[in-house]
């Protein structure tokens, strides 16, 4: 042990050499000795000064025999006599020397009665000496810790005293179980070996101590604050050492939960709950963190929003959590308020599964996992349920009590339009994510009836609601990419009308047309007209529409383009998804938001553009007075133009999304090579996977120089805090938005749903303000004095309907997926991703273009830090639109 100054308060008359021989071994590390002997004349008579008596005691056989044993316990001694010291006298003297270890040569009740105010007035250990121990040094302690305080106390003695060559016994009634001990003594800085007997009441302690002397006799036994009875009967059996109390308990606080962590080689992100009631967990607020390793303080973080980052490489497997208090010091071993697992590449493969499968789930997958077999961990995707909670439900059915948080492993914040239905998906993408940090994840088990690919034959089920999938791959973009493509990039209305018109009148054979909704004005019926013309001369036009938003076919309505278009001779048109009754939740947000144009199999148009007028007519084109509606403002998009090898991805798109409507299947052939361009044709398919959001999510976080985003929806928090994290690291991040209700000056242009659009942007905006705070640049998409404008009209704020991102000058993303959380999971997509630095700095400069007259969001603005400030609660909005 470790104890550096001792204080022996000798007791006159008693021979020193037992409680010496007794310190000689509890402390074989001591720096200096302190030997006090009180003198039995009164204080007065010491305070006159009569020496007389006090020269004949220190020349004495006695006061002789004591130095020469005090000589041989430390390098430094320090023999004084003194009067009988009170309790506050030895408190003082205690602190004035330094003291660590008090050493008491007494074992009368007398002195014990002195040892509680001691304590309170010079915190330090006792050592209350007891029977004569053999020679040789303590290898054998028993502690005794009844309550949390004590269980403090304890590990912090051990922490500080013990070493590897320590056997420890810890008499508690509610110490770690076998399985968390390890974790326990590596969160403590305890280096010794450790058991814990199973004991159920106090009543048990004393008969273990009771019976100790015939099964390994202790060295020492250690309580903590006074002696109750049961230290009191203890030191019969062997010397005690009394530590003191730890700190007082803080005053009650709500407490906080926490899931276990990952070290991936990323940072590692924790997320910090109040547990509010039953079904609720909230974020703790801005808090202070301290986290513990070894016994200290490894790192502190300070949350936002019950969210903070812990450094990468932590070489620990568990850390105690507790909440910094201003002004308070408290050793972090009596702070700790909740431990958690650090988890690390290289271990077990792992089987992930659904925190909240039933109870007779959790039990099959308990009875089916071997030693050998892969390990499972809970994954908590409802933040329904405490970590602590679901660890006590994984103990009782025998399953590692180890839980993930998903929202801390995909980093998607307090995403409250995330709903349940999407949980299979996101515990998919748990599994990529950790396989890409280096995880083995050999298989799912999930509930309900959505089945993320890929599935294997299922292992385990369970009343319905169980499947066992194998686990995704780890690639952050599903689609491998395809060379050979000559890629063109658009954002301009009037090219994109052109394209498409050109690309519908070029057609020999094939044509397929797929679109999200459809309007029966000037551009839709110059688009039925190309349709029409190209069938009326053989080719075969396939049209295909979301039911829900092209206004066709779901209760009972007709969108008369596609009527007239369904009713031309050699024109085939399907609907996706009709509804025809009472719809649920799936049937009004899984829809299929692609756009896309296939001519021939060989040339094909991808973007997001719906055929309307506010998609395809260029800005000059109309005429604007501060009294036109805002559906004549054209919007700004994006598309591409795509020839070669890719297009038979996009042809099997369309293929797939037809012959599920209920088309006849037709031959994809690949076209042979016709440039220089890569691509990568990736597609979402709602609630089955999401793929468009990871490869957003992949453009982001490979960036090293720069991201660009053109996007006029909120965007997914998931999203929002790569682009944060992207700034963190040194990346540029500029983004152009506009508004879904144009205006004109600081004016809405009027019309129908006006208003809820003008509501809408503010929750588009709110989403851009974090990025805008920590150093991004925002741009409000901005034109002034078109051809054809009043005059006086000033700047006009369009939409920006477009769906685009670019990293590094290296590639760029054009598609029909927005960056919100209904593209990400709910609706089918399309994104070409397209890698070929000429064509994404071709794009960036058109962009930069675009952003020079745009109005910029500068964060020193004090009226936008008003504004932000005043729709920060928006966050939480998209709870209630996602229904």
């Amino acid at each position: 042990m470790r104890f550096r100054r001792a204080l022996f308060l000798a007791e006159p008359g008693q021979d020193p050499d037992q409680p010496l021989g007794v310190l000689r071994h509890v402390a074989p590390e001591l720096e200096h000795l302190l030997v006090v002997e009180p003198l039995p004349a009164p204080i007065s008579t010491w305070l006159l000064g009569e020496h007389s008596r006090e020269r004949d005691l220190r020349t004495s056989a006695s006061l002789e025999r004591l130095r020469e044993l005090a000589a041989t316990m430390a390098p430094s001694v320090d023999v004084q006599f003194a009067p009988e010291l009170r309790p506050e006298a030895l408190g003082a003297l205690c602190t004035a020397e330094d003291i660590d270890l008090l050493v008491l040569g007494s074992r009368s009740v007398r002195t014990a009665a002195v040892l509680p105010a001691q304590h309170r007035r010079a915190p330090v250990a006792i050592l209350w000496t007891g029977p004569t121990r053999g020679p040789g040094p303590i290898r054998h302690i028993g502690c005794v810790a009844l309550d949390r305080s004590s269980r403090a106390a304890i590990a912090a003695f051990l922490r500080d005293h013990a070493d590897p060559s320590l056997h420890v016994t810890l008499l508690s009634l509610a110490g770690p179980s076998p399985e968390a001990l390890g974790a326990s003594l590596e969160v403590s800085g305890i280096h010794a070996e450790v058991e814990v007997p199973n004991l159920r009441d106090a009543a048990s302690v004393r008969l273990w101590l009771e019976e100790w002397r015939s099964q390994a006799p202790l060295d020492l036994l250690v309580f903590v604050g006074a002696p109750g009875a049961l230290a009191s009967s203890a030191r019969r059996l062997a010397p005690v050492l009394l530590l003191p109390p730890a700190a007082a308990p803080r005053p009650p606080q709500r407490p906080i939960d926490l899931a276990d962590v990952v070290d991936d080689g990323r940072a590692i992100r924790v997320r910090v709950d109040h547990v509010a009631a039953v079904g609720n967990l909230a974020p703790v607020p801005d808090q202070a963190l301290a986290f513990v390793s070894g016994g200290r303080v490894l790192t502190t973080v300070t949350t936002s929003g019950g969210e903070a980052e812990l450094p990468t490489g932590l070489a620990v497997s568990s850390l105690g959590v507790y909440r910094i208090e201003s002004g308070v010091e408290a050793d972090p071993l009596a702070a700790i308020e909740r431990r958690v697992t650090v988890l690390h590449p290289g271990g077990r493969p792992l089987v992930l599964f659904d925190a909240e499968l039933p109870d007779d789930a959790l039990r099959s997958l308990a009875a089916s996992t071997a030693p050998s077999a892969p390990e499972p961990l809970a994954i908590r995707l409802r933040p329904t349920r405490s970590a602590r909670s679901i660890r006590q439900r994984l103990r009782a059915t025998g399953l590692p009590a180890r839980v993930l948080d998903a929202r801390a492993v995909l980093d998607e914040g307090d995403a409250l339009d995330v709903s349940a239905a999407l949980d299979p998906v996101r515990l998919a993408r748990v599994a990529s994510t950790l396989r890409r940090g280096g995880f083995e994840v050999t298989a799912l088990v999930h509930r309900g009836p959505v089945v993320p690919p890929p599935v294997e034959e299922a292992s385990l089920r369970g009343g319905g609601v169980l499947e066992a999938v194998s686990a995704p791959a780890s690639g952050a973009i599903s689609s491998p990419p395809v060379g050979g493509n000559r890629i063109e990039i658009e954002l301009d209305n009037a090219t994109a009308r052109r394209w498409l018109l050109e690309l519908i009148q070029g057609t020999e054979r094939t044509l397929h047309l797929q679109v999200y909704m459809a309007l029966d004005d000037e551009i839709g019926r110059a688009v039925e007209a190309a349709l029409a013309a190209a069938a009326s001369r053989g080719v075969a036009v396939r049209v295909l529409v979301d039911s829900l938003h092209g206004l066709h076919g779901s209760f009972g309505v007709k969108n008369p383009l596609f009527e007239r278009l369904s009713a031309y001779p050699g024109i085939e048109l399907r609907t996706v998804r009709p509804i025809t009754e009472l719809p649920s939740l799936a049937d009004l947000k899984q829809r299929d938001h692609r756009k896309l144009v296939v001519s021939d199999g060989r040339l094909a148009i991808v973007g997001g553009r719906n055929l309307s007028h506010e998609y395809y007519t260029a800005f000059g084109e109309v005429q604007l007075t501060t009294g036109s509606p805002w559906r004549m403002v054209p919007w700004l998009d994006a598309g591409a133009r795509v020839e070669g090898p890719a297009v038979a991805a996009i042809s099997h798109s369309f293929l797939e999304a037809w012959t599920e409507a209920g088309g006849a299947p037709f031959d994809v052939l690949t076209p042979p090579p016709v440039g220089a361009s890569a691509a990568r044709v990736v597609v979402h398919r709602g609630l089955r996977d999401a793929h468009t959001l990871e490869a957003y999510l992949s453009l982001i976080e490979t960036a090293r120089s720069h991201v660009y985003t053109v996007n006029g929806f909120p965007l997914a928090l998931e999203i929002q805090h790569a682009l944060l994290r992207a700034l963190r690291r040194g990346v540029r991040v500029r983004t152009l938005i506009g508004h879904l209700t144009p205006t004109h000056g600081s004016d809405p242009f009027s019309g129908a749903w006006s208003a809820a659009r003008t509501a809408a942007t503010e929750l588009v905006h709110s989403r851009m303000d974090p990025i805008v705070a920590a150093g991004g640049e925002a741009y409000l998409f901005a034109l002034r004095d078109e051809p054809g404008w009043a005059p006086g009209l000033g700047t006009v704020h369009p939409h920006v309907h477009a769906k685009a991102m670019s990293a590094d000058g290296l590639r760029c993303a054009v598609g029909s997926a927005n960056l919100d959380i209904t593209a990400s999971y709910w609706e089918s997509e399309l994104l070409l991703v397209a890698e070929e630095p000429a064509l994404a700095q071709s794009f960036e400069a058109r962009v930069d273009a675009l952003m020079a007259g745009s109005t910029r969001v500068e964060r020193d603005d004090p009226a936008w830090r008003q504004l932000s400030k005043r729709r920060s609660w928006m966050r939480y909005w998209p709870g209630v639109l996602s229904l």
